[in-house]
């Protein structure tokens, strides 16, 4: 590994490396990475009329992409937006995602992927909490906001759809210079500010720079670069079919957007978007648009190669079928090596606050390491195992994983104190526990944080509970996740009810779904009139409920539901 990473990064090398001193810490840069976002973007221009953006009969080339892209920035700069503005996308995976996020980017102003899941409330404090002067917004997000567009003080620029007092795309765009923006835009400038759930009773915004952003794409291409040198018998000489994947989870997730779109303007890679996911189109696609790559939730490659459909089509294009945000079970692995060919399945692990990046993992060290999520992605990433204290610990000791790299983060939008909490000298503390082996290779076994990982989607407990709490009927409540087959985990929650209270699961899940995104409805609910355990401290036995709940749940199934707990 040392001497395939040092092939890679020498002098005159694309992966050539130096340290750079950035806010106050060292970290390790490329020499050669483009200075920001901006830049990338005309590397992928470089790639002319290729196609860039497939969505059902829509075809967007790489040229098309720039010249709309610039397009947006001087739009946005003519309604005053300025450098470090915050400038809004909710939308559904359509083009005009791509274009606006690249125009927003492009002129210096900081995008805002906002979750196009978020309820009506969840919207309105994303708006209020970044401080959002214009939002680019779809036919579903439109009828959410646009009721409180004058009171938040926001512009509303619509996307496939028109509402009365809003620009639509073609005229917010008709007029502009199609000539980018040249302004100096420096590569510590903000770039992304993505909202992720944890342990608060909101999501938080993590904002990222330009450098981390760039940063992050090269890491994983010198991770392929490093995979190349050691096992050289997967990379083909003359690949027959052109990089082309399919965009299968939705764009405001750090999946979607840096794994997959932003990592293909270098590529010169084709991006398929899907209005939802569904394997059976996903099989469909990579058929007719020779699809060579598939990155996703792990459970989608799994739902590919299980469809009995598989073989009707011809798939002879697709070479690796693989995900992250949540683990990929040994058994999954081991049928996407058998449907698509050996070494085909892998994983990573990463999170919002480190641009997806942190361990990679495929091939034969896969098979031989299934429930391994990788080694940190060389030669950026570093990850080390601590105790409470902070102090690292020996391999093999379990303690809390923390992730180094230029890649990381800036800051918690206007949250310094939870900034201080998980930054630490360049280290991001994820409250994840697990261990490293001899070979630096790393085991997830648990998670430290109050948080239920969903489908990729990170649900951040006390974020359901404060919905919870809102209602009448509730004395005191818990939520924790429980294991699900398809989606890793699911929301589940035990409710003591205020006395005399007849609230059912059924209202309780109502009123939950009022306030927040259906994915963070529990699905599960179970009702009790007596006080919830507790441990020493008086905080509520959670870990005894899970464990309960999954007890509970292999005995009668979904049945529990709205069951009594006592």
């Amino acid at each position: 590994m040392e001497a395939a990473v040092r092939a890679i990064t020498q002098p005159g090398q694309p992966f050539e490396t130096a340290t750079a001193r950035i806010g106050g810490n060292d970290f390790t840069v490329f020499v050669q990475a483009p200075d920001n976002l901006r830049e990338l973007y005309r590397q992928g221009a470089a790639h002319g009329d290729a196609d860039f953006y497939v969505y059902e009969d829509e075809r967007a080339s790489f040229q098309t992409a720039w010249d709309t892209a610039a397009a947006c920035a001087n739009a946005l700069a003519a309604r005053g937006i300025q450098p470090g503005d915050r400038v809004g996308i909710a939308l559904r995976n359509y083009p005009e995602w791509a274009f606006a996020f690249m125009g927003i980017t492009a002129m210096g102003a900081v995008a805002v992927a906002m979750n196009a899941w978020w309820s009506t409330e969840e919207m309105v404090y994303g708006v209020e909490d970044s401080g959002l002067k214009l939002l680019f917004v779809d036919a579903e997000r439109c009828d959410r906001i646009a009721p409180h567009a004058r009171r938040l003080g926001i512009e509303l620029v619509t996307v496939r759809c028109e509402h009365d007092g809003c620009a639509a795309w073609g005229s917010f765009l008709a007029g502009a210079d199609a000539t980018m923006p040249d302004a100096p835009l420096p590569p510590d400038a903000n770039a992304t500010l993505l909202y992720t759930s944890g342990s608060t009773a909101h999501p938080k915004g993590v904002l990222s720079t330009h450098r981390s952003i760039v940063h992050a794409l090269m890491g994983w291409e010198s991770g392929f670069a490093v995979a190349a040198v050691l096992m050289p018998e997967l990379v083909e000489e003359t690949p027959e079919h052109p990089p082309a994947t399919i965009l299968s989870v939705p764009l405001f997730h750090v999946t979607g957007l840096t794994v997959m779109l932003l990592s293909s303007f270098r590529l010169g890679r084709k991006l398929v978007a899907m209005y939802r996911w569904d394997p059976e189109q996903a099989l469909a696609i990579i058929e007719a648009e020779r699809i060579t790559t598939f990155n996703g939730v792990p459970t989608m490659a799994w739902e590919l190669v299980q469809s009995p459909n598989y073989d009707k089509y011809d798939l002879s294009s697709l070479r690796t079928a693989g995900g992250g945000g949540a683990p990929m079970a040994p058994e999954h692995a081991a049928r996407i090596d058998d449907r698509i060919g050996a070494g085909a399945a892998g994983t990573g692990w990463g999170m919002t606050e480190t641009q997806g990046l942190a361990t990679m993992i495929g091939g034969a060290a896969f098979s031989e390491r299934p429930r391994s999520c990788g080694r940190p992605a060389q030669p950026l990433a570093q990850v080390k195992v601590v105790d409470e204290r902070g102090v690292e610990l020996p391999r093999g000791d379990t303690g809390e994983l923390w992730i180094h790299g230029v890649m990381n983060f800036k800051e918690y939008w206007n949250q310094p104190e939870a900034t201080a909490a998980t930054l630490t000298d360049g280290w991001v503390h994820t409250g994840d526990i697990g261990h490293m082996d001899a070979d630096d290779y790393v085991y997830i076994t648990d998670r430290a944080k109050d948080m239920i990982l969903r489908g990729g989607e990170n649900i951040g407990c006390q974020e359901v509970e404060a919905a919870l709490y809102r209602h009448p009927a509730v004395a005191e409540c818990a939520v924790f996740g429980v294991p699900h087959e398809r989606l890793g985990e699911t929301v589940a929650a035990v409710v003591m009810r205020q006395p005399d209270a007849a609230a059912t699961a059924a209202e309780l899940q109502a009123h939950v779904a009022a306030h927040l995104a259906k994915f963070k409805v529990p699905e599960h609910v179970w009702l009790t009139s007596d006080r919830l355990p507790r441990i020493a401290s008086e905080k509520i036995f959670k870990r005894g409920l899970r464990e309960e709940a999954i007890r509970r749940l292999s005995d009668a199934g979904d049945a529990a539901a709205d069951a009594s707990w006592g």
